[in-house]
C-alpha cells in the first residue's frame, strides 16, 4: 500500500478499490481542515496497517508454495520429474512478476526428511565429505538460475559452505578450524541455498528451504595407552601359584572405542616366571623360590585397540617372602580299616603347623564319601521285610521288590545290580520297564492305615508325564486311579481315592511334596504313612509336611477289577501301561493296617557306617561339635585366647589333641570293601589377619579291607529210602540237617617255620545269620499229590517267610543259623501216590547277605520202597523188574523165557538197609548177560569165517545164507526171591557205576569195596539158572 498511490489506486490484479481520491476546495473551511487531518492520519495508520500485511502475504505465499510442491501440482512434465524436490509453485502472482526475472526460489536436492551426514577427522581442515552431495537447483534462467551461496543458519558452528560451481548448484563444506574428537565428536546444523538474484538488476536474491546437516569427526589414535599409577609393587609366599599377584591398569584418551580402550598388556621383561593376562592381572607361572630371588622388577607396557603402545611403560616390582608351609603335619592319606575291628581314628599323630601365627579360632569340617557305596553308604543288605524285623517294626509287610527267584518271579525281568557287594537296585528306563504285581500278594482294601516306603534315586525331569512307582488302577474299562505314587516336575505326589462311604462328600484326595531330593540323582529313603485324612512324608528318617492337598469326591463302587503295577500305570481304558518311572528303586514295600512309627522309620534308613567322636567333655568352651544326620560330616569348632603364662584357657594343642580322637567305625559283620574318600578342611582366623596362615585341605581316604568271606557248609544225610505208607504220612528229609560256617585266617608261624614251609592257616567256626534258604525238588512236585510243608507255628514265631512252588519253597528272613537249621529239620515232604515214583531229589541251598555268600548245595536222594504181595505174581514181577533196570542200565527180554517166582513170605518186611548180597547179585546177573553176549559174537565170527574159506560146498549151504545162532530158551529159568528192603546212606552213584560195569568188567571192583550193609530182613539172591541155555 504505497503512499504515494494515485486516487484510483488498487490492490492486487482484479480487485475492488479500497479508497477514492478527494479534492479540496480552494478555501477550505475550518471542518473541511479537520476532516483533512483525519484523513490523512487515516492515509498514514492504513499504510502502516498495508506494510504489516505484506510481510504476511509473503510468508503465507511461502507456506501456500510447499504445500503445492509437496502435491505435485505441476503442468509440465519437467515440473513431475522433480517432484522430490523443493520448487516454485506457479501463482498468479508470479505470472504479474515477470518483469523481475527471478520467478523460482532454488532447493536443495535431497529428499524429503533426509538430511546431509559428514565426516571429517580431527586435526584436519579439508572439505567434508558429505552423504548425499551438497547441491541446490533453480528453475529460472539466466543469474537468477544459478546458485551463488550456501549459508549455514548457525554461528557457533566452526564449518563454512562454499559454492564449488554455481551453474551445477554443486557446493561444500570446509571447517574453519582443526577439530579435536576428545571435545566434540558430532556437530548439527542447518544451511540454505540462495540464488544469484541481484537487487541492482531488478533481480530479487531467493534462498532454498532450510536443511539439516550432521558431520561427525573421525578420532585418530594419536594417543598411547597412559598408565595410571607410576609404579606397582606387591608381596608374595614362596612355593605357590597365585592366579592374581596385581593388578596393572591404564587409559586411553581417545575418544573412539577402537582407540580408547586398551586390548593387551606385555611384560616387556625376558624370561621371568610370570605372566599378564588381557585385563592387566598378573601372576606367576611356577612356584617362587625365595632362594632363587628376593624380587623381581618387571616392565609392563600396554596397547591399546588401534595397536598403538604405550608411550611410558610402567615398572612392577614383586617381593618373595619365605613362608614354612603351614598346615596339617603327621598324617596318613590311606587309612586302612580292618572289617569287625571296631573303631579306627583318622588322624591318630595330627598337629598344626602355624608358622609362629597366633590362631584366634579355627573350624575343622571332616566329610566322608560315601555315595558310591550301595545306596548313599555301607547299609546291610537284607531284603526290606528283614529289615524291618531287625528294626523292630511289627509283622505284616509286603516286600514288593524282592530278589528274583522262586515266589518273586515278577522281578526277574527288571534290570537289576544282582545285590551282590552291595543293596539289590532296580533300574526303571521310564518307556517300557514296569511290572504288573501277582493278585493277591497285597490286600485289595489297605484299610485307612497302612505305610508305603522304598529307596528312590531320581533325576530332573520336567514337562514331561507323570512318573508312576506304584499304582493301583481298574483292570478294564476305566482308567480310575485308586491310589498312586509318583513324581512329577520334581515335586513327590500321592493320590489316594477312598472306595465307597458318603458319595457327595469331599475328602483329601491327593498330596503334593515339593523337596530337593527327588531330584538331585541321589540315594533317599522314603516313607509315606497314612492314617487317613492324615498322611505324612519321611525323607531321610526326617518329616515334611505338605505344600498342597487338593479333595476330590470318593471312588463310586465298581464291579470290575483292580490291578497293582509297579514303575508304570495301567490305564483299564486303554489297556495299555502309561506313565513310566525313569530312575532307581529298591526295598519297596507296603504295610497294610499298620503306620510305623518314627524310630523305625529312622532305623531303616540308618548307616552302618560313619564318623565317630565321643570326647566331647574335653572341648572347651565356646566350641562347637555337630553331626550330619547320616554322620559323615563332622565340624569341630575351637576358639582361643592369645599365649599368656598365667592363663590356662583352651589352646590349639588341645584342640589338636581332641582333633586326634576323631574316628571311622562300620558296624556290619562283612562290609563293602573299597575305598571312601575322606576330605578335611580347615579355616583358620588369626589375631593378626594380615599375616594370618592358610591351611590346605587334606585328601585322604579309608581303605576298608576285604572281609574274611564264610563258607557256609550243608551235611546230613544224602540217601533215604522210605515206605510208601511212610511218605504218605510225610517224611523229613533234612531232619539231621546240620549247618556250619567257617572262616580261613592266616595263621604267623615261628620265623624258622616260615622259612620251611612258608606260613599255615587256621579254620574258625563263626556265627552270623542267613536270610534265605531254598528247597528244590528234582522233577518238580505234581499238584494234588505231593507236597512240601513247614510249620506255620514256627514260621511265625520266627517271623520268617515261606514262599512255595512247583519245584519246591524258599523260607526268607533274617535269623541265626542255629533257627534257620532248627526250621528246614522240620520241613516235611508228603506223597500220597508214592507207588507211581520211585525216587525224588530234594536240594537245599542257603546264603547270607541278600545272595553274597552262598552254602553249597547239598542234596538227599529220597527213594520209595514198594511192598510185595504175594497173591499177585504181576506184581512181584512188576517190582523184580524195577530192582533190575534201574541196577543193570538195559532191559533183557527173552520172548519165550519163563519166569518161576519163589514162595514170599506173606508179610511186610519192616524199615530196613538193603543187603550187599542183593547188590551183588545184580552185578553177577549183568556180568553173565555180558559174557554170554561176549560169547555169541565170538562163535558168530567164527563161523563167518569158515563159510568164506567153504565157497564151493553145494547148494543148500548157499540156499542157507549166512548161519544164525539159535536161541533156545523154553527151558530158561529166573528165580527171583521176594525182597522188601530199604537203602539208607547209599551212595548216589551206585547205579552209574553199575552201567559202567557192563562194559568194562574192571569198574565191577567199586561194588566190592562197599562195606557190608545191615540186613534187617530175610536175605535174598537173584539166581540165574543157565543151564537150559541153547546156543
Amino acid at each position: 500500500c504505497p503512499l504515494n498511490s494515485p486516487p484510483s489506486w488498487t490492490g492486487r490484479k482484479g480487485t475492488p478499490h479500497f479508497f477514492t481520491h478527494f479534492q479540496a476546495p480552494t478555501s477550505p473551511t475550518a471542518d473541511e481542515k479537520r476532516e483533512n487531518m483525519i484523513i490523512r492520519w487515516s492515509f498514514v495508520l492504513l499504510a502502516l496497517l498495508c506494510g504489516v500485511l505484506a510481510e504476511d502475504v509473503k510468508s503465507w505465499e511461502d507456506d501456500i508454495e510447499k504445500v503445492w510442491t509437496k502435491k505435485g501440482q505441476t503442468s509440465s512434465s519437467e515440473e513431475e520429474g522433480d517432484d522430490k524436490y523443493w520448487r516454485e509453485p506457479k501463482s498468479n502472482e508470479d505470472d504479474d512478476k515477470d518483469s523481475d526475472g527471478n520467478k523460482h526460489k532454488p532447493w536443495l536436492e535431497i529428499e524429503d526428511g533426509q538430511i546431509f551426514h559428514g565426516l571429517i577427522n580431527e586435526n584436519d581442515m579439508s572439505m567434508v565429505e558429505l552423504h548425499p552431495k551438497l547441491k541446490a537447483s533453480d528453475k529460472d534462467s539466466g543469474d537468477a538460475g544459478k546458485i551463488c551461496q550456501f549459508r549455514i543458519t548457525q554461528q557457533d558452528v566452526p564449518f563454512d559452505a562454499y559454492v564449488l560451481n554455481p551453474n551445477t548448484g554443486e557446493g561444500y563444506i570446509r571447517a574453519r578450524k582443526e577439530l579435536n574428537c576428545e571435545e566434540k565428536k558430532e556437530y548439527t546444523f542447518t544451511i540454505q541455498a540462495y540464488d544469484c538474484g541481484v537487487a541492482e538488476k531488478g533481480i530479487q536474491q531467493k534462498k532454498s528451504h532450510k536443511a539439516t546437516v550432521r558431520v561427525q569427526v573421525n578420532d585418530v589414535n594419536e594417543r598411547g595407552p597412559e598408565f595410571t599409577a607410576s609404579g606397582y609393587e606387591a608381596t608374595v609366599m614362596e612355593g605357590k601359584i597365585y592366579d592374581n599377584i596385581l593388578k596393572v591398569e591404564a587409559e586411553d584418551r581417545d575418544c573412539s572405542p577402537g582407540f580408547s580402550q586398551i586390548c593387551s598388556y606385555e611384560i616387556v621383561t625376558p624370561n621371568v616366571p610370570f605372566q599378564i593376562s588381557k585385563d592387566g592381572i598378573i601372576s606367576n607361572t611356577e612356584p617362587l623360590q625365595y632362594g632363587d630371588g628376593h624380587n623381581y622388577i618387571l616392565t609392563v607396557t600396554a596397547y591399546d585397540c588401534g595397536q598403538r603402545r604405550a608411550d611410558l611403560d610402567v615398572l612392577v616390582t614383586i617381593t618373595v617372602k619365605e613362608q614354612c608351609h603351614p598346615g596339617w603335619e603327621d598324617f596318613q592319606k590311606r587309612i586302612e580299616y580292618e572289617p569287625s575291628s571296631g573303631t579306627k581314628s583318622l588322624l591318630p599323630k595330627v598337629y598344626l603347623e602355624t608358622c609362629g601365627e597366633e590362631v584366634s579360632d579355627i573350624t575343622t569340617t571332616f566329610t566322608l564319601e560315601t555315595s558310591h557305596i550301595g545306596k548313599g553308604c555301607d547299609r546291610d543288605t537284607y531284603s526290606s521285610s528283614s529289615l524291618l524285623k531287625l528294626c523292630g517294626a511289627t509283622q505284616g509287610s509286603i516286600d514288593l521288590l524282592p530278589a528274583p527267584g522262586l515266589g518273586s518271579e515278577w522281578t526277574q525281568s527288571l534290570p537289576t545290580d544282582e545285590g551282590h557287594e552291595g543293596d539289590q537296585v532296580f533300574s526303571f528306563d521310564g518307556r517300557q520297564t514296569g511290572v504288573t504285581l501277582p493278585e493277591g500278594l497285597v490286600p485289595k482294601n489297605l484299610t485307612n492305615q497302612f505305610t508305603i516306603a522304598t529307596w528312590m534315586k531320581h533325576r530332573e525331569t520336567f514337562g514331561g508325564d507323570k512318573e508312576t512307582i506304584l499304582c493301583k488302577s481298574d483292570e478294564k474299562e476305566l482308567n480310575r486311579h485308586h491310589y498312586s505314587l509318583y513324581v512329577h516336575n520334581c515335586k513327590l505326589m500321592f493320590l489316594l481315592r477312598q472306595d465307597g462311604g458318603d458319595l457327595e462328600t469331599f475328602r483329601p484326595a491327593e498330596f503334593h511334596w515339593k523337596i530337593p531330593q527327588v531330584c538331585d540323582k541321589q540315594w533317599h529313603h522314603y516313607a509315606i504313612t497314612v492314617d487317613f485324612p492324615e498322611v505324612n512324608l519321611y525323607v531321610d528318617g526326617i518329616p515334611y509336611s505338605p505344600f498342597l492337598v487338593t479333595d476330590d469326591w470318593p471312588l463310586h463302587p465298581s464291579k470290575f477289577d483292580t490291578r497293582l503295577t509297579l514303575g508304570a500305570c495301567w490305564q483299564g481304558g486303554d489297556k495299555e501301561m502309561s506313565q513310566y518311572f525313569r530312575g532307581e528303586l529298591a526295598g519297596l514295600l507296603i504295610h497294610p493296617g499298620k503306620t510305623e512309627n518314627r524310630r523305625v522309620i529312622s532305623c531303616l534308613h540308618s548307616c552302618n557306617e560313619s564318623l565317630e567322636f565321643h570326647s566331647f567333655d574335653e572341648t572347651g568352651p565356646g566350641s562347637e561339635v555337630h553331626f550330619n544326620p547320616d554322620q559323615t560330616q563332622l565340624f569341630l569348632r575351637g576358639e582361643f585366647t592369645p599365649k599368656n603364662p598365667d592363663n590356662e584357657a583352651y589352646t590349639l594343642d588341645m584342640y589338636t589333641k581332641v582333633l586326634q580322637k576323631v574316628a571311622y567305625q562300620n558296624g556290619r559283620q562283612f562290609p563293602t570293601p573299597g575305598m571312601r574318600a575322606l576330605k578335611i578342611h580347615t579355616e583358620v582366623n588369626c589375631f593378626d589377619d594380615e599375616t594370618c596362615i592358610e591351611v590346605p585341605d587334606v585328601d585322604a581316604y579309608v581303605m576298608v579291607l576285604h572281609p574274611e568271606e564264610p563258607t557256609i557248609n550243608l551235611s546230613g544225610t544224602d540217601h533215604l529210602a522210605r515206605r510208601v505208607t511212610e511218605l504218605d504220612q510225610g517224611v523229613a528229609p533234612f531232619r539231621d540237617l546240620r549247618i556250619v560256617s567257617t572262616i580261613v585266617r592266616d595263621v604267623e608261624e615261628e620265623e624258622e617255620e616260615e622259612l620251611q614251609e612258608g606260613g599255615a592257616t587256621e579254620v574258625t567256626p563263626i556265627s552270623h545269620n542267613l536270610d534265605a534258604c531254598q528247597v528244590t525238588v528234582d522233577p518238580p512236585l505234581e499238584a494234588g499229590k505231593e507236597e512240601l510243608t513247614v510249620p506255620k507255628e514256627d514260621l511265625a514265631r520266627l517271623r520268617l517267610e515261606k514262599s512255595a512252588a512247583a519245584n519246591g519253597l524258599v523260607i526268607k528272613g533274617v535269623d541265626t543259623i542255629a533257627n534257620y537249621e532248627d526250621i528246614l529239620r522240620k520241613v516235611v515232604y508228603r506223597n500220597t501216590k508214592a507207588g507211581d515214583y520211585l525216587d525224588r531229589v530234594l536240594k537245599l541251598k542257603c546264603s547270607e547277605m541278600n545272595g553274597r555268600y552262598e552254602s553249597n548245595e547239598y542234596a538227599v536222594e529220597l527213594k520209595v520202597l514198594h511192598t510185595l504181595n504175594v497173591a499177585n505174581p504181576e506184581s512181584r514181577v512188576q517190582v523184580a523188574a524195577h530192582v533190575v533196570a534201574p541196577n543193570a542200565g538195559a532191559q533183557f527180554v527173552a520172548s519165550n523165557s519163563k519166569v518161576n517166582i519163589q514162595q514170599a513170605i506173606p508179610r511186610q518186611v519192616p524199615q530196613a538197609v538193603a543187603s550187599s548180597q542183593s547188590a551183588n547179585v545184580v552185578t553177577s546177573l549183568v556180568i553173565v548177560i555180558c559174557v554170554g553176549f561176549l560169547i555169541f559174537m565170538i562163535v558168530l565170527g567164527v563161523y563167518r569165517i569158515r563159510a568164506a574159506n567153504r565157497r564151493s560146498m553145494d547148494s543148500e549151504w548157499d540156499q542157507a545164507g549166512e548161519p544164525r545162532m539159535e536161541w533156545d530158551s523154553s527151558d530158561l529159568t529166573i528165580t527171583v526171591n521176594p525182597m522188601d528192603v530199604e537203602y539208607e546212606g547209599a551212595d548216589s552213584d551206585s547205579s552209574d557205576d553199575d552201567d559202567d560195569s557192563a562194559h568194562d568188567d574192571s569198574d565191577s571192583s567199586d561194588d566190592d569195596d562197599e562195606p557190608p550193609r545191615e540186613v534187617l530182613g530175610y536175605e535174598q539172591e537173584l539166581e540165574w539158572d543157565s543151564t537150559a541155555m541153547v546156543a
